[in-house]
């Protein structure tokens, strides 16, 4: 799978960001708890996996796409929660 380009990569992280802000609002006015987010995403992933056409991506490609992004997700939230670690003793 080619790596998106930096307009495309701007136009995903706007993506994101929009979904995001739509989460907070939930999670804020506690219409829906961190398990039923997770729960509900998962779920929904599920659904993203089967509209792909297996023509362009097979089932195994669409899980490793998950996979590497479920890592990536994990390691952003870190940074945001530790800042960089480096430079204090």
């Amino acid at each position: 799978m080619r790596r998106a380009t930096n307009a495309e990569q701007d136009r995903i992280m706007g993506a994101k960001t929009r979904l995001l802000d739509g989460l907070k609002v939930e999670l804020t006015n506690g219409e829906i708890s961190k398990p039923e987010a997770l729960a509900l995403f998962a779920h929904v992933t599920g659904m993203i996996i089967a509209m792909q056409d297996q023509r362009d991506m097979t089932p195994a490609q669409a899980m490793d796409v998950v996979a590497r992004n479920i890592e990536a997700g994990n390691a952003s939230a870190i940074e945001q929660l530790l800042g960089d670690p480096s430079g204090f003793a």
